[in-house]
Formats: structure tokens, sequence, C-alpha cells
């Protein structure tokens, strides 16, 4: 009887290690997966994506990473590149970039969900900043203010308004920097809510 009682318990204990060291690889396992350390990088950084298939749009990207990362040292900024168009409109359908550079014309096709990003929209792209060639857009997920301060920081860098001509844009402007070009100033909210200052822009 004393016998069984040492088995049963030496099989337990015994269990209860196996069952530790797997649970313990598990979670080991769970946090070296790309994605994990993909989303850990993202929300420590803030990233411009760009793409393999516009040989211009990397170095371009790599540009504005250096002046966000020089004059707003906070954000972090890096620049990755994708293979394709197709998987930036991936990126950023899913919330896995914040900022993707895309061409007025492909900014205009993801937003209506048109070839080559019928897989991925119709998508609520909207402009952060404008430039000659490209828009730098967000989702309608990216706080007001985080587009506010990336387009104010770019805008002082490279003393130009944030937008050529909103007018003749393909696609909408971000509130973000809306209140911008409109003279207001955003400060950071809570739980996600952007407050807008009475007072007007500094210039």
């Amino acid at each position: 009887m004393r016998s069984t009682r040492k088995v049963g318990r030496r099989a337990f204990l015994a269990g209860a290690v196996v069952g530790t060291i797997a649970a313990a690889c598990l979670q080991k396992a769970i946090a070296h997966t790309p994605y994990r350390q993909w989303a850990v990088y993202r929300k420590k950084h803030l990233i411009i994506g760009t793409c393999r298939a516009d040989p211009e749009s990397y170095p371009f990207g790599k540009q504005l990473a250096r002046l966000l990362a020089k004059e707003l040292p906070e954000s972090k900024a890096r620049v990755a590149r994708a293979p394709d168009q197709q998987r930036l409109a991936s990126l950023i359908t899913t919330g896995q970039l914040e900022l993707v550079l895309l061409s007025h014309q492909e900014g205009r096709q993801l937003r209506l969900g048109m070839p080559p990003f019928e897989d991925y929209g119709p998508f609520d792209a909207l402009v952060v900043f404008e430039f000659d060639g490209y828009l730098l857009l967000g989702s309608d997920s990216l706080p007001e203010y985080h587009a506010w301060i990336v387009a104010d920081t770019l805008a002082r860098a490279l003393g130009r308004a944030p937008l050529l001509g909103a007018e003749r844009l393909p696609v909408p402007v971000h509130p973000g920097t809306s209140a911008l070009v409109e003279g207001r100033t955003l400060q950071p909210g809570l739980l996600g809510q952007d407050a807008v200052g009475d007072e007007n822009h500094p210039d």
C-alpha cells in the first residue's frame, strides 16, 4: 500500500515537472516568434513602410525616418521594406504598420479596393503628409495626435506645408493633418482620444 502511494506520488511529481518544462518551452517559443518580436518592435518604433518593387521608395522612406528620428527622437523612427505594394497593403490593413509610402495612384487604388489591392480594400487610408510623387498614408486607427505630430515634425524639418493641394488629393486627409493645416494644436488625450488645444499652432 505504501509503495503504491510512493509510485503515485512520483508519477504526479514527474508529470508536474514535465508540464512545467513544456509550458516554459512553449512560452519561450511564443516569445521568439517573428510576429511577437515584430509587434514588440513596432511598439517601440515609428515605422514607415516602403517596398522593394518601387526602388525609390526605400531611400526616400529612409530620409523621412532619419528626419523624424532627429527632430522627434522619441519616435525612434525606422524604415521597413516589404517585397511589393500588395504586402504593404496587407501590413497596413491588418494593423501591422501605421504608416506606408505609396504613390498617389496606389493610394487611390487601396482606398477604393481597386487592382492590385482588391484583396485589401476598400480601406480607409488617409493622407498624413503629401510629397511630390508619394503619399505618406496612415489608417483611420492612427490616433489624431500621432498624425499631427508626424506631419508637424516633417513640415518643420522640410520647411513646407504638409499638403501640396488637398483639393486634388486622391485620398482624404487624416484629421490630425487637417488640424495642423487649420492651425489647431492637438494634445495627446486619454484612452486614445485626442484633445484640441485652444491656442493656434505656433509659427
